[in-house]
C-alpha cells in the first residue's frame, strides 16, 4: 500500500511539474519580456544545441537558455529546443537565414 501511495504521489508531482524558461538564471515572464524574442541556435559536434536568446536585454550576445542556477541548458536537437519554447508559450514567427545559420524570431502565444 505504501508503494502505491508513493507512486501516485510521484506521478502527481510529475504531472504538475512544468519546465520554465530561464536566460542566465533570469526567469522570462511577461513582466520582463516583450511579445517577441530572437533565438540563435549554436550546435555542438554531437548534434546537441544550445540557444543564445535576445529578449531586449542589454547584452544579448552572452545570454543563453539556462536552468534557474545559471547553468547552460543543452537540447538534444533544434526541434527539441523549439518544442521547449513552444511549451513555454512561444511560437516561431519568422526565420532569418544568415551566412552562419538561421535565427528564429519567436512570438508570445498568449
Amino acid at each position: 500500500m505504501k508503494k502505491v501511495l508513493c507512486t501516485i504521489a510521484f506521478a502527481g508531482c510529475a504531472l504538475l511539474a512544468k519546465a520554465q524558461l530561464y536566460v542566465e538564471g533570469v526567469k522570462l515572464e511577461p513582466s520582463n519580456t516583450g511579445q517577441y524574442l530572437e533565438i540563435d541556435p549554436l550546435y555542438r559536434e554531437d548534434g546537441r544545441c544550445t540557444f543564445r536568446v535576445d529578449y531586449g536585454q542589454s547584452n544579448p550576445k552572452e545570454d543563453f537558455v539556462t536552468d534557474p542556477h545559471g547553468k547552460r541548458f543543452d537540447f538534444r536537437s533544434l526541434v527539441d529546443g523549439l518544442n521547449f519554447f513552444y511549451e513555454e508559450g512561444w511560437q516561431v514567427d519568422q526565420i532569418s537565414v544568415l551566412d552562419r545559420g538561421r535565427r528564429y524570431l519567436l512570438k508570445r502565444r498568449y
